[in-house]
């Protein structure tokens, strides 16, 4: 509950919705966009005092705020903060809002919409951006953050939300004639276990793993340019120290998942692969096997940054591969 620790989170959770806004992923835009507005406004309250982000019906949760934790009956992995919306009033009430609280509704409602329901008004998504960009500034400002670092190389693009989605497609269109994805096997349709993984291949039919290559083809040019601009003249040892690892990460937010330590297909360092056991495929009544069969669908570089963010950018990269017994390429 520090503040560091959620500019942190927020950080990242701001990148991949604009990443996603780039590739015209809109439910992961608003998903991601929704997480780190919270997030930032919970890190203004938390600069405050941790107590002004629980919720102060929770004895447990406010004994962890207060420094008290030896007295709480609950570990303090179990606190109950109050939510995005009673976040943004607290915050209001200490800060200068560019927005009414009514103009924050299309945000939550889109990321509650994906969240609860996987699906949400896409006419609604570059408003829902807009919002989340326009407060994120104003508690950036407050906490005396610098923007320019919070946003990347997105600083000035996230100003025009749709300028910054028409050059991004069109550079991963001349990415695609670069990068070395573009030639990359696709699977044939006869190599998947029909029984077992039949969402997957009505998702690959319609051309999901196509639209995944030139996302991915993105990815690794940035992931690659971020890694000159940061470890340029550096040595193995000098890179190791400034690893862009946060100990003790809070993962929650993914739910329950298995990692496994990889090699980053960009750079070299170690990564995480993970498989989030909440979207495991389910075996079919017939099946005897009393293995469970893992599905990565994420991967994650501390060092240049590279993030794939499902199963076809995994394939993309041979960091997954289809067959009958589980998609680890490692």
């Amino acid at each position: 509950m520090d503040k560091t620790s959620l500019v942190a989170s927020a950080q990242r959770q701001m990148s991949r919705a604009l990443s996603a806004w780039c590739t015209s992923d809109n439910d992961m835009a608003v998903l991601h966009a929704g997480i780190g507005t919270e997030h930032l406004l919970k890190a203004l309250l938390a600069a405050r005092h941790p107590s002004l982000l629980v919720d102060g019906r929770d004895y447990n949760s406010l004994l962890h705020a207060t420094g008290q934790s030896e007295y709480a009956a609950a570990p303090g992995t179990k606190v109950k903060t109050i939510g995005a919306l009673d976040a943004f009033k607290r915050a209001a009430a200490l800060i200068a809002m560019p927005i009414k609280e009514r103009d924050l509704d299309p945000l939550l409602t889109a990321r509650n919409g994906v969240a609860h329901l996987g699906a949400h008004d896409n006419a609604v998504t570059r408003e829902a951006l807009a919002v989340a960009v326009s407060v994120a500034d104003a508690v950036l400002m407050d906490l005396q953050e610098e923007v320019s670092t919070f946003w990347g190389s997105r600083g000035d693009a996230r100003l025009d939300l749709e300028q910054m989605q028409q050059r991004a497609q069109l550079e991963a269109e001349e990415a695609l004639k670069q990068v070395v994805a573009k030639d990359v096997a696709i699977p044939r349709l006869e190599d998947w276990d029909d029984r077992l993984l039949n969402p997957a291949i009505e998702d690959f039919r319609s051309g999901s793993f196509q639209a995944a290559r030139i996302t991915v083809a993105v990815k690794v040019r940035c992931a690659k340019k971020l890694y000159r601009v940061l470890y340029y003249g550096k040595s193995p040892g000098e890179i190791a120290k400034s690893d862009m690892v946060e100990p003790e990460a809070d993962r929650s937010e993914y739910g329950e998942c298995i990692y496994r330590s990889v090699k980053c297909p960009v750079c070299g360092a170690d990564g995480e692969l993970s498989a989030s056991l909440d979207s495991q495929p389910k075996r079919s009544k017939g099946s005897r096997s009393r293995r469970r069969r893992m599905f990565p669908d994420y991967f994650d570089c501390f060092t240049c940054g590279l993030e794939l963010d499902n199963r076809h950018e995994l394939e993309v990269l041979g960091m997954a591969a289809p067959s009958q017994k589980e998609w680890f390429g490692y």
